[in-house]
């Protein structure tokens, strides 16, 4: 149950897309790359750090905790919003992660360049290859 519930949260990190503008919907979205879980106050603890993604050569490193998103503060955050509406944008468009390193001080900031990401990674009802739904099990 528990590897279960672990899978299922790198996934949605991976595929979840959120609301769009409509410019950003001209274009493809995007991810920034990070595996993350969410701690029991809102921040992201980073798992892993894949490959060829935008992160891997941001500096982010697994055990980072993520505090903010760009000018968005994740202390009491809601994990599902936290990934579409702030991991997730426009393939090109730029985002800026803020995050502490364990046994390091300070606040470290690393900027990304979302690219491309297949959605049919995700495992979330609320997308589904690629077509978003209007809620998770909605219809679109």
């Amino acid at each position: 149950m528990r590897q279960s519930l672990f899978l299922l949260l790198l996934l949605i990190c991976l595929g979840v897309p959120g609301k769009l503008t409509a410019t950003e919907r001209a274009r493809k979205l995007g991810s920034v790359g990070l595996q993350v879980v969410p701690t029991a106050t809102g921040e992201l603890a980073v798992l892993q750090v894949p490959s060829n993604t935008p992160a891997a050569s941001s500096g982010i490193r697994p055990g980072d905790l993520i505090v903010q998103i760009n000018d968005y503060s994740l202390s009491g955050s809601d994990f599902a919003e936290v990934v579409s509406h702030h991991l997730w944008g426009a393939e090109g468009s730029q985002v800026v992660i803020h995050f502490l390193r364990p046994g390091e001080s300070g606040r470290k900031s690393a900027t990304l360049i979302r690219a491309a990401a297949d959605p049919k990674l995700t495992v979330t009802p609320a997308v589904q290859n690629g077509k978003k739904s209007a809620k998770p099990g909605g219809k679109r």
